[in-house]
């Protein structure tokens, strides 16, 4: 049995020392309600041409390596963007 003592200290050296090996996603919230930074065309609420076309629209991190899904959004946006200018 740990006591705790033990506990706290291996959690506090947990805190300090591990490290995460995914990328960081959703850190820009795609959607409608208030909390979404970016609208389902990638447009930044409230900035004028501005978007944003990687991981962070993810809703959670994917199960493999982010660089497929993020070469997958920019293609998007990229076809997005030619679209709206035809």
């Amino acid at each position: 049995k740990i006591g705790i003592d033990d506990y706290d200290a291996t959690l506090n050296w947990a805190r300090d020392n591990s490290v995460t090996i995914y990328h960081p996603t959703g850190t820009c919230k795609m959607g409608q309600d208030d909390l979404a930074v970016v609208d389902a065309r990638l447009k930044v609420r409230g900035i004028k041409s501005l978007r944003v076309a990687d991981c962070s629209i993810m809703p959670t991190i994917t199960s493999g390596n982010t660089n497929a899904p993020a070469i997958m959004i920019g293609e998007k946006l990229s076809d997005m963007i030619l679209g709206d200018a035809r």
